[in-house]
């Protein structure tokens, strides 16, 4: 198996929390799960929502969250570990 890199993690990571488990992920929440500078995870998350894969929310803090659009509709037991 070819080894991830730090960016695959990311993409791992956040899917699985907001899509899989409808939770709110925060970049530096997948930076320290990935192992990636918070950088790295802000700018790979920011892509991920410019692909429409996550959806991104600033709070009025200036703070970033994203999670689940609703387009998707994940329903785990259709997809067995």
């Amino acid at each position: 198996m070819v080894n991830q890199t730090g960016r695959d993690r990311i993409w791992v990571y956040s899917l699985a929390s907001a899509v899989r488990n409808g939770n709110r992920v925060k970049p530096s929440d997948i930076a320290e799960m990935a192992d990636v500078a918070e950088r790295t995870a802000r700018e790979t998350l920011y892509v991920i929502s410019e692909a429409g894969w996550l959806e991104r929310h600033t709070k009025s803090d200036g703070s970033v969250y994203y999670d689940c659009p609703r387009w998707i509709d994940f329903h785990d037991d259709e997809y067995p570990e």
